[in-house]
């Protein structure tokens, strides 16, 4: 069986103004034909599941376009065209095809289609025809539409939040493909959508509210008709008409009880709304408790920056309270590649007096001097080991690591989220050992440091990604919608 596989994979921030080039997925990773069988084998990511699975189904793999971005503004309509038609020619090239494996985001935004993975998808229907199977991958912060439903035959999305079920879902969506060739399965897809907008921390999916609705969509899994039920959170920080909360389920030749699935699901969700909102406290607040006595290790979560949602990555706000309050044995990561230009121009060991972060925009604060001494100037690559993107090579751009007797600063070329502990590792930084970390992000850390972490403490930072929606001015996305209004 000739199964080709690929994707176009983005987390677009419509509030950010750096808008997603080819060259910035080149950057990440942007791989065609077998380099993609090079990069993704082994890892845990949905390519890699794809490739696992065709191993174990004895597919013949025909490896088209991956392209992984990290999160930012909306692709150019330039960029979003040209891996768009990359992807379309090698599937035509493969032809005849027995079924395409996609993976896809669900919330990428181009500048001309505020749906782009729907028309992706209808792009890749068209090329392939009615008849050959298609089966799709999503994340978790998928703003499902109905044109994303209406065109593969099945869709599967993740678990996990944070996102360590990837290579899973990957051999799932192999499974179904098998199951459609050879078990005579007749996969329907239904969705359901409720007008909410979780709170970005509640999504957390192994703890209540979220986990109850995991574990209600694993109990409908169970029945005999039901192929897969997948919850959906959404990603609050796009502007498009259906940002918000959905669940898509798929059923055996049984468009309806594919609905039923979905609407119990996201009924049981919709019954809670209120319990999917927090509120948290400000920065002075937050790190006054890091410093509190309390022995282990304090994470500062700086929700404003999460790098993992499209951030610039160099808020200061944490870093300016840190200094403020005396703190010791803390570190903060941003990107800065201006200040890392001028710490290797002095070189290791020298002392330098440098202005970092906030030079993006001035959503998440304001430059802040400091004084230290260069320790270490790193290449920046490092292999990720552990729950989420094992086997992952990262590059972030030359490293440097800015002692200043109180806060290691750690300034990268490029933005990468704090996902892995191999990020401090590889630069000779042991976190268990250090007394307050401050990660630019929401949830998606957890996998690395959770389990290192005496406290956590989770902080209403101002950024486009605040944890409060109301801090943001929506034109697009439908209203009335909780909590922006009383429903």
């Amino acid at each position: 069986m000739r199964i080709a596989i690929g994707g176009i994979y983005h987390e677009s921030n419509t509030f950010f103004s750096q808008p997603m080039t080819m060259e910035r997925f080149a950057e990440k990773d942007l791989h065609f034909g077998e380099g993609i069988m090079t990069h993704w084998r082994g890892t845990s990511s949905e390519i890699g599941g794809f490739i696992e699975g065709g191993q174990q189904y004895k597919f013949e793999l025909i490896p088209t376009v991956m392209a992984w971005g990290m999160p930012s503004g909306s692709l150019t309509d330039e960029t979003f065209e040209s891996l768009s038609q990359a992807l379309l020619s090698r599937i035509e090239e493969a032809k005849p095809l027995d079924g395409v494996l996609l993976s896809l985001h669900g919330a990428m935004v181009a500048t001309s289609y505020a749906g782009a993975d729907g028309e992706i998808l209808r792009r890749v229907r068209k090329a392939v025809g009615a008849g050959v199977p298609l089966v799709v991958t999503l994340d978790y912060h998928a703003n499902m539409t109905q044109e994303m439903v209406r065109w593969p035959d099945a869709i599967i999305g993740y678990d996990t939040y944070p996102h360590i079920d990837q290579a899973e879902r990957g051999l799932e969506a192999a499974h179904v493909m098998h199951r459609v060739l050879q078990e005579g399965l007749q996969p329907k897809l239904a969705l359901a959508r409720r007008p909410l907008l979780p709170h970005i921390l509640r999504q957390l999916t192994g703890k209540p509210p979220m986990s109850d609705a995991i574990a209600l969509a694993h109990e409908l899994e169970r029945r005999p008709e039901i192929v897969s039920v997948s919850v959906a959170a959404g990603f609050p920080y796009c502007d498009v008409p259906d940002a918000g909360f959905s669940v898509f389920a798929v059923a055996h030749n049984d468009a309806e009880a594919a609905l039923q699935a979905a609407n119990q699901v996201a009924d049981a969700v919709w019954k809670r709304r209120a319990e999917f909102q927090m509120s948290l406290p400000l920065a002075e607040e937050a790190v006054r408790q890091a410093l509190d006595g309390k022995s282990g290790l304090t994470v500062l979560v700086d929700v404003g920056d999460n790098l993992g949602a499209g951030t610039p990555g160099d808020g200061t706000v944490l870093l300016a309270e840190l200094l403020k309050q005396g703190a010791q044995e803390s570190l903060v990561l941003f990107c800065d590649p201006a200040a890392v230009a001028a710490a290797v121009e002095a070189g290791v060991r020298q002392r330098v007096r440098l202005k970092v972060g906030g030079k993006i925009d001035r959503h998440h604060g304001e430059p802040v001097e400091i004084e230290g001494v260069v320790r270490t100037i790193s290449d920046g690559i490092y292999r990720n080991i552990g729950p989420m993107r094992d086997g992952v090579q990262d590059d972030q751009g030359r490293t440097v690591v800015v002692d200043t007797s109180g806060v290691l600063v750690v300034l990268t070329e490029r933005r990468m989220p704090m996902w892995n502990l191999q990020q401090l590792r590889a630069l000779g930084i042991e976190p268990t050992r250090l007394r307050i970390v401050v990660v630019k992000a929401a949830i998606a850390y957890r996998a690395a440091y959770e389990p290192i972490t005496h406290r956590i403490i989770e902080v209403d930072t101002p950024g486009l990604a605040a944890a409060d929606v109301h801090r943001f001015k929506y034109q697009h996305l439908k209203r009335p919608i909780y909590p922006l209004d009383a429903i």
